[in-house]
């Protein structure tokens, strides 16, 4: 399970949840799956999930049951991306694992664009398409 978020920024159930999406990165996940990796209440989940919606880093699809993932294109989901792929390398690293196991770090599959490197205030991630301005 991903942990630098709670370290950064303390063990809350929202930084779980966040934690959890950001390892679950690309997928939906209805609310009692996330609850249930958070170790939360659905309710709970529920709440935390509506307050990230309000700031546009969750996207969904679906009506009964929803499910949510962060968006793709959003930088600030990115960044949280990035930053746990780094800390799953260290630690893989302090471990001795030649190769992290059945995870591939985030900036393997994600790249910037060559033109990224004229206007650095622009840095894209690109994966099947997807773009984070």
């Amino acid at each position: 399970m991903a942990t630098l978020l709670k370290e950064i920024f303390g063990d809350t159930k929202r930084i779980g949840i966040l934690e959890e999406l950001v390892e679950n990165w690309g997928e939906f996940l209805t609310i009692e799956e996330i609850a249930r990796m958070a170790d939360t209440s659905p309710k709970t989940a529920y709440h935390h999930i509506n307050e990230l919606l309000k700031t546009g880093i969750l996207e969904h699809i679906g009506v009964k049951p929803k499910q949510f993932k962060l968006k793709e294109d959003d930088k600030r989901a990115v960044t949280l991306a990035i930053l746990e792929s780094a800390e799953y390398l260290r630690k893989s690293k302090e471990l001795g694992e030649e190769k992290p196991v059945a995870q591939k770090p985030f900036f393997e599959v994600y790249t910037t664009h060559p033109e990224d490197l004229k206007a650095p205030n622009t840095i894209r991630y690109s994966n099947m398409g997807a773009e984070a301005k």
